[in-house]
């Protein structure tokens, strides 16, 4: 199959010349565009669905940027948002910065060429450079889940603070005294309104909340891991753990199993973010689900909203749900 660069060769310009021309663009001259089409034509060259788009002046590609596409919960809301932008004729671009803000911003300033006709992103960078590169951005723009400091764009994500308030309220109604929380980075604004639904469901039950038992900072199996074998490690150890998000959960799990406890009779477990591994463990967590793949074509509608020509879109809450399984029970000591 032809490439760009067999086109170039046959027409005798360069690679950029072939994509200016093929995009009808005014500094290339007439003779130059037909010997490229001509070129393009003659061995078959067909351009991506990118270039396609570029060369009739727009784009019909969305793009979605995710922390972590391992985890469960973002490949969901991939698929929300890839099924939405289908039924738009839209095609998507789908990638992780795999936690690190450096990669996040050059993901960020990379497809400010116009490659993309809006922009879907989760963030984990929340410095200067990155809000800076993320307001450079001309496209549409959309966040998933948190919101990123100092950028003003409408936000899907679910009601955190309440789903955590009420599932921790179970832990309370069942005599917990010395519930632990691994909870996720500071400035993350998720873990914040997790944390307060954590903290209002003690002042709700009178119950005064243990700062000691609070872990921050944490992401993924290998921080779950650490930061539930500190909590165990405390004397007297908390009878239950509630969890920022699936991945911790993992890593918590592999800990309490590692030093020997059952789940409930020495520690219950609460999860944020369900997946399909929880149902199927010994025993099944309980976990509060959110709704992934309608935060993804929620995402998506948003983008093609403000593609149309939509202006000050609001944001949109939608409610999580708590999915009780046999992983709480009431404390074995108090």
């Amino acid at each position: 199959m032809a490439g760009i660069r067999d086109v170039a060769r046959l027409a005798g310009v360069s690679t950029a010349t072939v994509t200016r021309a093929l995009r009808d663009e005014a500094s290339v001259t007439t003779a130059t565009k037909a010997r490229v089409k001509a070129a393009a034509a003659r061995l078959g060259y067909v351009p991506s669905a990118a270039a396609r788009a570029l060369s009739q002046g727009r784009s019909n590609l969305l793009g979605l940027f995710v922390p972590d596409i391992v985890n469960p919960f973002y490949a969901q809301v991939a698929q929300g948002l890839e099924d939405r932008a289908a039924e738009a004729r839209y095609h998507c671009v789908i990638t992780s910065s795999h936690l690190n803000p450096e990669r996040e911003r050059h993901l960020v300033t990379s497809f400010q060429d116009g490659t993309l006709a809006g922009l879907a992103i989760t963030t984990v960078g929340a410095d200067e450079a990155f809000t800076s590169a993320l307001k450079g951005k001309r496209a549409p723009l959309v966040l998933v889940d948190r919101r990123a400091r100092g950028i003003e764009a409408p936000l899907v994500r679910t009601d955190n603070r309440k789903a955590s308030r009420e599932a921790v309220g179970r832990l309370l109604a069942m005599g917990h005294t010395r519930i632990a929380m691994i909870s996720g980075p500071r400035d993350f604004d998720t873990a914040s309104q997790r944390l307060s639904g954590f903290r209002l469901a003690h002042r709700d039950a009178g119950r005064p909340l243990i700062e000691d038992l609070v872990r921050h900072g944490h992401l993924g199996e290998a921080g779950g891991f650490t930061a539930m074998n500190e909590l165990l490690a405390m004397a007297p150890r908390p009878t239950a753990v509630f969890c920022f998000n699936n991945l911790i959960t993992v890593g918590a799990l592999k800990a309490i199993r590692a030093a020997g406890l059952k789940i409930p009779t020495d520690i219950s477990v609460l999860a944020f973010d369900d997946m399909t591994l929880f149902p199927l463990v010994e025993p099944p967590i309980t976990a509060i689900a959110q709704p992934a793949y309608e935060m993804g074509r929620e995402a998506a509608d948003l983008l093609l909203r403000q593609i149309d020509g939509e202006t000050a879109l609001p944001d949109i809450v939608l409610p999580a749900t708590l999915i009780m399984r046999d992983s709480l029970a009431p404390p074995a000591f108090p």
